[in-house]
């Protein structure tokens, strides 16, 4: 079908998606000239009956547009040609069309949970740097300092008493190069605090969990599912002699749920027994961030008081999350007992951590900016999170229910129970959307793929997305909350589902 609309004339097919034949054809008419600088175009409206297609496909071409600044949208006049249009090429017909520029647009659109570092404070980083190479320790030229340079473990010791109320030493500090290593390092020290190699230790994981801490545990493993209810991990009932569980009990991953009073209590139980043996890893990973009330205590800090407890549970923390994601910085808080062993374990693998980079940070911390810094972010992030919340409203509450969350850096949205039955497809809804906005750069966290265990295979699983607000920009969430919103106008009408 042809349709002269303007010094445009629209051809749509079958072959492809109608919005992304809008969206190439709108920049092949700028790049040809038939669209000039501040040309208007029609309303999305007047443009879907025009093409007799749903205004919602008009409206996602649009909305993709604005977003990627070849297209302006002023409020009462209508969409124009931007001054400065940068034109994407997006078509697989590369007949007619492998002259087009290439945008500088992102190459990806993303609910990322990682630092804004748009507004981290580079000069009082720089400062720091300065000042700890001036002088520099021969022991950091060297290579030494294996567990971690000194006045960064005195640094953590500090912080992690005033923020988190956690009472540790400097020696039961290892500085590793992040969670991930810090997982790898106490996989393997705790292979030799099993009872015997007829009786292997069993690894628990929360069921949902974080994707990259599977790939922690053998391959020849099948990790235990520690289900999530409105308590937190459930203590499960294992065979096993000797058991582990790794879990992010005040701010469980991706669900948010807080541990309860009365499940601590049970867990603190469970550590105190040897039959079975229990140990837990606490995954502190985004604790930081509270914008209501005050964050819990550390399961380790509970687990103190306790003769055994005290002995078995690890303690992991990231800079990552709090300064920048490149920085690859963990820390490890070892029970004092097994230091030794985490010591012994990080000699057979090496250290993975940057120490060149570590006297920066405890000067940065020493110096009070982390501890300024901190305090900007969680603002910061309490006001995008906000942002956030009022574009869910506004666009999304017709599909999704989800909480405000008192703290943390993303947002857990659920589709509704009376909307996930009407729509069948061969996977998980959740996992086709982002399927699909994959192909235009959008990429969204579905929850269902945080499943692994039971709940997965019986079907009993969730579903929605993780969206993280404290990476991305206003602009750039409001697009992403439009595309999602136009996908499901879209695949609703076009299935007469709902």
């Amino acid at each position: 079908m042809k349709h002269a609309i303007a010094s445009l004339r629209f051809s749509l097919e079958d072959d492809e998606p109608y919005y992304k034949q809008l969206i190439e054809q709108i920049q092949q008419g700028i790049v040809s000239g038939e669209l000039s600088v501040g040309d208007k175009l029609p309303s999305s409206r007047f443009l879907a009956g025009s093409l007799g297609v749903s205004r919602s496909t008009t409206s996602r071409a649009y909305d993709q547009l604005i977003a990627e600044g070849i297209l302006t949208s002023e409020e009462k006049r209508g969409v124009f040609v931007a001054a400065l249009p940068m034109v994407i090429h997006r078509s697989t017909k590369q007949s007619n069309s492998s002259h087009l520029p290439i945008s500088k647009a992102p190459l990806k659109w993303a609910f990322d949970s990682g630092a804004d570092v748009a507004v981290f404070p580079t000069k009082e980083w720089a400062a720091s740097m300065r000042r700890s190479w001036l002088n520099p320790d021969l022991n950091v030229l060297e290579g030494g300092y294996t567990t971690g340079y000194p006045d960064l473990k005195v640094a953590i010791v500090d912080y992690l008493y005033r923020v988190r109320g956690l009472e540790c030493t400097a020696e039961q500090i290892i500085v590793t190069a992040g969670s991930r290593d810090s997982l790898l390092l106490l996989q393997h020290a705790m292979t030799s605090l099993g009872d015997s190699e007829h009786s292997p230790m069993k690894w628990w994981l929360e069921e949902s969990t974080y994707p990259p801490i599977r790939e922690v545990i053998p391959s020849h493993v099948k990790a235990g599912a520690l289900f999530i209810d409105e308590d937190g991990p459930c203590l499960p009932e294992s065979e096993h002699v000797s058991n582990v569980a790794i879990v992010t009990p005040n701010r469980q991953y991706p669900l948010g749920v807080s541990i309860s009073t009365a499940r601590r209590q049970q867990w603190l139980q469970a550590l105190q027994s040897d039959s079975p043996r229990w140990w837990l890893v606490e995954d502190d990973y985004d604790n930081e961030f509270v914008y209501q009330g005050r964050s819990n205590v550390p399961f380790m800090q509970t687990a103190s008081v306790y003769d055994q407890a005290r002995d078995r549970v690890f303690f992991v923390g990231s800079f990552s999350k709090v300064l920048f994601r490149g920085l690859r910085l963990g820390f490890i808080v070892a029970p004092t007992k097994h230091i030794a062993t985490l010591y012994k374990s990080q000699r057979v693998l090496g250290s993975s951590a940057s120490l060149p980079i570590q006297p920066a940070v405890a000067d940065f911390m020493l110096q009070g900016h982390f501890d300024r810094h901190l305090n900007r972010m969680r603002r910061h992030y309490r006001l995008k999170r906000d942002v956030l919340l009022a574009l869910l409203e506004s666009h999304l509450a017709t599909w999704f229910e989800w909480k405000k969350p008192r703290g943390g850096m993303h947002v857990l949205i659920e589709f509704k129970p009376n909307f996930v039955p009407i729509v069948q497809t061969e996977m998980a809804l959740d996992q086709l959307i982002s399927q699909e906005l994959a192909i235009d750069s959008v990429q969204l966290s579905p929850l269902s793929s945080h499943y692994i265990g039971e709940q997965k295979e019986n079907n009993r699983c969730r579903f929605g997305f993780l969206l993280g607000f404290s990476g991305p920009k206003e602009e750039e969430m409001t697009y992403i909350v439009n595309i999602l919103r136009n996908w499901l106008l879209a695949y609703l009408v076009e299935n007469k589902t709902y």
